[in-house]
């Protein structure tokens, strides 16, 4: 709707479609993984979830959403000390999920990897079009 209503910045729009594309992928990789491989699928399952609550909770402040009062739109903020300590959190995560999964678990490594990065793309798209539906029904109630 708010895309319709020219409320949403291509900008905003398309990273948020980038990082879900890009989820669904690594996704459909595991899942591939699964099948042909015979990876653990309740494993791989839970990695994706555990990665979308983190990616929704934690990693979607990455990249902060604002109403833009000139435009009149919603677009994507510059980065301030949270956006910058969460990048340094999740790349934390990252090299130590490569590290644990690789001395765990060798031949499942980058399924499990590729699962829980998933995940967490997954989450911080989800967490973004939060992010954005809260800033556009705040700015939106007060104009009301």
């Amino acid at each position: 709707v708010l895309r319709d209503e020219g409320k949403l910045h291509k900008r905003l729009l398309n990273r948020t479609r980038i990082l879900t594309v890009i989820s669904v992928i690594l996704i459909a990789i595991s899942g591939y993984q699964v099948f042909a491989r015979g990876v653990s699928a309740l494993t791989v399952l839970a990695l994706v979830l555990a990665g979308i609550v983190i990616g929704t909770f934690v990693f979607s402040r990455m990249n902060p959403v604002q109403w833009n009062e000139e435009s009149e739109v919603v677009e994507s903020g510059r980065m301030d000390a949270v956006g910058y300590a969460t990048l340094v959190l999740y790349i934390g995560m990252e090299i130590s999920l490569r590290t644990f999964f690789t001395n765990s678990y060798a031949a499942q490594a980058t399924t499990f990897i590729l699962a829980t990065v998933g995940g967490t793309l997954l989450g911080r798209s989800v967490g973004t079009l939060i992010k954005i539906h809260r800033v556009y029904a705040a700015s939106h109630s007060e104009v009301v």
